[in-house]
């Protein structure tokens, strides 16, 4: 594996992390050599002061969100054409105004595995690498929508106390697939673009996802990275009045349902010191429907193996 390919490698998986830690059809085009790989462990922070419910662009109801997720990370080359990934890891999120709804939740964040095949190699045959991804997903140990007690609201009508909007995750098992396309560019430049999907048990809406990834070599030790994401479901019901979950609390187990929609820009860079690596990138939803305008900072570090 040559440095060039090695760093695009080590360079990818933070904005593959980054905000949405669970995209869909998460992969890079740039594989490890056979028998090497990393352990990453990174630390993403995110608040929301703003979301759009609907497509409205409004104060959260409960004053912003906060969430903090520490995640472990892993890639390993099989062979040239084939490798596994894995991450998992803990996250928690707080409403800011410290009330008890919604509800504070913590939990073990979703286990994804999968395999990339990469069946074009630009140094073979020229043109464009070209890679597919298959991954599977198990739900991790967070509370979803309508698992809390029922309690009055402020007219005495019984209300689902779940998590809600401060969920980690849509609480179900899954897949996800991608295809992923990359070229290198006068040992200076790298682009790469992924079309990918996720599809969850239940009434979990299908997602799909577009990444448009560019890596910068500003130096023999840093790579400067940019990102621009945009992710839609097929989901028909929004925040809202009913029939979408409510404000105080109705209608939350809805939640994991809802129609969601983003896009979103991310930046930073990649500092290579021998066999560990530092990341560091920020990210901010830039429009949406029924998500929060999440910003975000992710710090990863990274352990080389058997390089």
């Amino acid at each position: 594996m040559s440095s060039l390919r090695r760093a695009l490698f080590v360079a990818s998986a933070p904005l593959l992390l980054l905000a949405s830690f669970a995209k869909a059809g998460e992969g890079s085009v740039w594989l490890p050599a056979p028998g090497t790989g990393s352990i990453s462990i990174s630390q993403i922070s995110q608040d929301a002061e703003m979301m759009w419910a609907g497509g409205n662009h409004v104060n959260v109801p409960f004053k912003g969100l906060e969430q903090s997720t520490t995640l472990i990370s892993g890639n390993w080359g099989l062979s040239d054409e084939l490798a596994a990934d894995f991450n998992i890891g803990n996250s928690s999120v707080n409403p800011t105004h410290g009330r008890a709804i919604p509800v504070e939740n913590d939990g073990r964040t979703d286990l994804e595995a999968g395999l990339t095949w990469r069946f074009r190699d630009e140094i073979i045959s020229g043109g464009a690498s070209m890679a597919i991804r298959a991954g599977l997903i198990l739900a991790g140990s967070y509370d979803v929508g309508g698992r809390g007690p029922a309690e009055p609201d402020v007219r005495g009508n019984a209300n689902l106390v779940g998590a809600g909007p401060t969920a980690i995750g849509e609480g179900a098992n899954g897949f996800e697939a991608s295809a992923i396309v990359g070229k290198t560019i006068a040992d200076r430049f790298a682009v790469s673009a992924s079309l990918g999907m996720r599809d969850r048990s239940g009434k979990v809406p299908t997602e799909t996802e577009f990444n448009l990834d560019g890596h910068f070599f500003a130096s023999d030790s840093l790579v400067l990275s940019g990102g621009y994401d945009i992710k839609k479901s097929d989901g028909d019901i929004n925040i809202g009045p009913p029939p979408g979950p409510g404000a105080h609390g109705t209608y939350w187990e809805k939640f994991p349902f809802v129609s969601e929609e983003y896009r979103r820009v991310t930046v930073g860079g990649t500092l290579f010191l021998e066999r560990v690596n530092v990341g560091l990138n920020w990210a901010k939803v830039l429009d949406g429907k029924n998500t929060p305008e999440f910003q975000a900072v992710g710090f990863t570090l990274t352990y080389n193996v058997g390089q």
